[in-house]
């Protein structure tokens, strides 16, 4: 019989630069104090999956086994020694850069851990190669593969254990959380509140709409109301940069301050007094805001969260999130996010809220109500989040039959909120959303009387 191979080749590898550069970075600023921490965890060099990494390990490695100092300078001039041939050399600039790359080595255990389990993934995929080229084999080096992929197998499972619980365990823990008053987050927003029942601690929460229906000011709103209640958030702009998100803000904060002059930077008399005030304000008021808008990618976005363990985090939006090498199909790099999402909510006990892009195919309908289906790779989405929303302005469609006045919030899925429909008020020019239309045409009405 011939035998026949598939190449392992046909999807990239599992692997993580980002995580690899994360444990070298970290090696280089405290090696003596969490070498142990980390070699618990990398078991095999190979576990390095690109070269000039996994280089540096071995020349780190040297080190420790030699009982001499981790630092830039020793592993620089140990990999000078190891890799004398100028082609394998690494270069100084390398190994600088690598320190540089990271802002603290607090989560190294966490790093080293994705480098490991990467690792496995890779020896798992590639010993199910292996088991298909044995197929045609005798039994014996047969039995002999099936062992090393069950052994890899079970050290995945031994990376993510699975806890055994008993039933009073498992009461006591969830009576202790139900007790607890600070598990629910609340919007302090009766048109976010009453649809969605807040935000659950380790949880999430995907908020969707097409661009132009209020997605990043209604994001601005749920912040405010979060900041107002004193609660510590992490927002990830990626679509926006700060000046601009800033500025919607400032519209919102202020009493007299239209987004259209704000933003062009022209105010008529007395509005440069009201925006000192206002810019004063936020000052004082949102000192527990901590905004990123140069995070693109997936693993910097995690390190910051775990680093920081905010209350909750907000991001905008997910489809701008950058997942590794950028190879993979976006559903995957998708599901990727939300997994990862799930993980650190659970872990730093946060909650989320991600603003996600809806599909174009809505556009086309007769009725662009938003639903379920029209979130972009919305399997995983509608799976992951335990709370899934729509911001929809259908003054956009048909401004004869929606009021310019008028947006909603469509309640897709809920864990403990209804599922229902909530008509709001929003007005544009002050970046807000209202309780009620009729608010938003009184606001504007106080406008067009100045």
């Amino acid at each position: 019989m011939v035998k026949t191979s598939i190449q392992p080749e046909v999807q990239p590898l599992p692997s993580s630069k980002e995580a690899e550069v994360a444990v070298l970075g970290s090696l280089l600023q405290k090696g003596d104090e969490i070498y142990e921490k980390i070699a618990a965890w990398i078991r095999e060099t190979k576990a390095f999956y690109f070269t000039e990494n996994r280089q540096v390990w071995i020349a780190i490695q040297s080190l420790w086994k030699d009982k001499e100092p981790i630092d830039t300078i020793t592993v620089i001039e140990r990999c000078k020694q190891l890799y004398k041939n100028k082609d394998d050399k690494v270069s100084s600039y390398f190994i600088t850069g690598l320190e540089e790359a990271v802002p603290t080595a607090g989560n190294v255990e966490y790093y080293a851990k994705i480098v490991w389990e990467r690792h496995v993934q890779r020896e798992t995929a590639l010993s199910a190669h292996r088991l298909f080229d044995t197929s045609f084999d005798d039994y014996e080096e047969i039995n002999k593969t099936l062992e090393t992929h069950a052994r890899l197998i079970e050290e995945l499972r031994e990376i993510h254990p699975t806890k055994k619980r008993d039933m009073s365990s498992i009461v006591e823990e969830v009576e202790e959380e139900m007790k607890q008053a600070n598990n629910i987050i609340q919007f302090g927003l009766d048109y976010l509140d009453w649809p969605a029942g807040g935000m659950t601690r380790k949880e999430i929460t995907v908020l969707g709409g097409r661009p132009g229906h209020g997605k990043t000011t209604l994001m601005v709103n749920a912040l405010k109301g979060l900041i107002e209640q004193g609660y510590s958030v992490m927002l990830f702009s990626r679509e926006m940069s700060i000046t601009e998100l800033m500025k919607k803000i400032v519209t919102m904060e202020s009493e007299i301050l239209l987004y259209h002059r704000v933003r062009r930077g022209i105010y008529e008399n007395g509005e440069n007094e009201e925006l000192t005030k206002t810019l004063n304000d936020i000052k004082r008021k949102y000192k527990k805001l901590i905004i990123y808008d140069d995070v693109r990618k997936l693993d910097e976005s995690i390190r910051e969260i775990v680093r920081h363990k905010p209350d909750v985090v907000i991001d905008d939006y997910i489809q701008l999130i950058q997942v590794g090498d950028g190879k993979k199909d976006r559903r995957f790099e998708i599901e990727e996010i939300m997994y990862e999402y799930k993980w650190v909510c659970k872990k730093s006990g946060c909650s989320a809220m991600l603003v996600s892009q809806l599909n174009r195919e809505i556009e086309r309908r007769l009725d662009p109500t938003p639903r379920m289906s029209d979130y972009a790779e919305s399997g995983v989405i509608e799976q992951t989040a335990e709370t899934a929303m729509f911001v929809f302005y259908g003054y956009n469609f048909d401004p004869e039959r929606y009021n310019q006045y008028q947006s909603q919030i469509i309640n897709a899925k809920s864990r403990y909120g209804t599922i229902n429909n909530y008509k709001m008020g929003f007005y544009g020019n002050k970046c807000k959303f209202y309780s009620t239309m009729q608010e938003a045409q009184n606001e504007a009405s106080k406008e067009m009387t100045k």
